[in-house]
């Protein structure tokens, strides 16, 4: 029943402002969290403490209390006040009894309601709480409705490399040696890795020049988990390279090896993605032998042809194996150390799975080096398999995979 009381006035505050929020939780919240720790809702309350996409529900409420779209949503999430009573109130849901039903707690209608609520504010925080009430509340299952009117795409991302930067977190600080570890886990998310390959992808969609493009991504994701120089870089009011011969240039390019038509270009281009950052010889050649591989993989090139040309074109000795490189290998992230064996986990693959594992399993900089070698599996086997995609994409927020659907309907479909 869509009644207010007399604190929640809907004439009080426009539409268009988080304030109509705050004057309706005025009086509210303390009861409405009183109830769901209790483990009944029991009053009136579900559109404005569990808010929901605008044009789901038909009521008046429903309508005012609606959030337009991801922007306000992400401003909701960021409010010190609505933001925080939103985790609190989701907390308490993931602290009641195992065993309660969301329909036990708060209502068929409303179990559905909180559903969208968190399918949306997911797409916001993707991989905290809310996907964790999603879990163990409603099978894992996103609400569709929220999703389609998102116009959220399920497929169709450049996403080898962020497949193994995600893969590869979990492992960045404790390394393992061995390929039959687990690919994902609750723990498993995105980094710095994954943000600006976004970044690249967005700089060659044309959006405006590479270096105001890195420092967007890296002020809008600031915890993503960079290096001290490149963060300081990223927040500078006077941003210049660093010389630096770091693996971020060649986390980083994958986009590069999909943009053109020609080795050439891609070279050049790589070298630009680079030098804003890494200008030091050795950063800009990793960030050219990945985007080459990947361009050599692109025209369907045999993974002999990809190992010659990057061993007689920057000198890497590709010619090792994954076995031999694991025992004394060890945590490195120059491009020098990093980059070549990255290669040779892709050399050594039998699918995308693989390359991505082989990497990991070297027990280096993870992350790093799975996206590497993701990028490359990615161009070379012909995408990421469906349950590795479907994994990554649920645990990454709307407007990085907007761009990764833009770039790949732009340049590789």
């Amino acid at each position: 029943m869509d009644t207010f009381s007399n604190t929640q006035n809907p004439e009080s505050a426009p539409q268009n402002s988080l304030e109509r929020f705050l004057k309706a939780q005025e009086s509210s919240y303390p009861q409405a969290l009183e109830e769901i720790r209790n483990g009944r809702k029991q009053t009136h309350w579900i559109w404005y403490i569990f808010p929901q996409l605008r044009g789901l529900g038909h009521s008046y409420n429903a309508n005012f209390y609606g959030i337009a779209d991801l922007e306000e949503a992400r401003r909701y999430l960021n409010h010190p006040i609505l933001g925080a009573r939103l985790r609190e109130i989701t907390r308490a849901l993931l602290l009641l009894p195992e065993g309660l039903s969301a329909e036990s707690i708060l209502g068929g209608i409303d179990a559905l309601k909180v559903c969208s609520c968190m399918t949306l504010f997911n797409q916001v925080a993707p991989g905290g709480i809310f996907r964790q009430v999603l879990e163990r509340y409603y099978q894992n299952r996103e609400d569709q409705l929220t999703l389609k009117a998102l116009n959220i795409p399920k497929e169709g991302f450049l996403l080898g490399a962020v497949a193994g930067d995600i893969i590869g977190s979990v492992y960045e600080r404790y390394s393992v040696k061995r390929t039959d570890f687990p690919l994902f886990s609750g723990l498993s998310r995105y980094t710095d890795d994954t943000v600006m390959t976004v970044a690249v992808a967005d700089w060659l969609l044309g959006t405006e020049a590479l270096t105001p493009t890195l420092q967007h991504y890296v002020r809008h994701y600031p915890r993503a988990g960079y290096g001290g120089m490149f963060l300081q870089w990223g927040m500078s009011s006077n941003p210049v390279p660093y010389h630096s011969f770091g693996n971020g240039s060649a986390m980083r390019v994958s986009p590069v090896g999909w943009a053109f038509d020609t080795l050439q270009e891609t070279l050049d281009y790589a070298q630009a993605s680079a030098a804003v950052t890494h200008n030091h010889p050795e950063g800009i050649k990793g960030a050219q032998a990945v985007a080459a591989c990947i361009f050599l993989a692109r025209q369907g090139k045999s993974k002999e042809e990809i190992r010659s040309f990057i061993e007689k074109k920057f000198g890497y000795d590709l010619h090792r194996t994954c076995a031999e490189i694991r025992p004394t290998y060890h945590f490195d992230v120059t491009c020098q150390g990093s980059v070549p064996e990255s290669i040779i986990a892709f050399l050594e693959s039998t699918d995308f799975e693989s390359a991505v594992r082989l990497a990991v399993s070297l027990g280096g900089d993870a992350d790093t080096m799975g996206a590497i070698a993701g990028s490359i599996a990615e161009a070379f086997y012909g995408g990421v398999p469906d349950s590795i995609r479907q994994e990554c994409t649920r645990r990454m927020p709307y407007d990085l995979l907007a761009v990764l659907h833009r770039f790949h309907q732009k340049f590789m479909s």
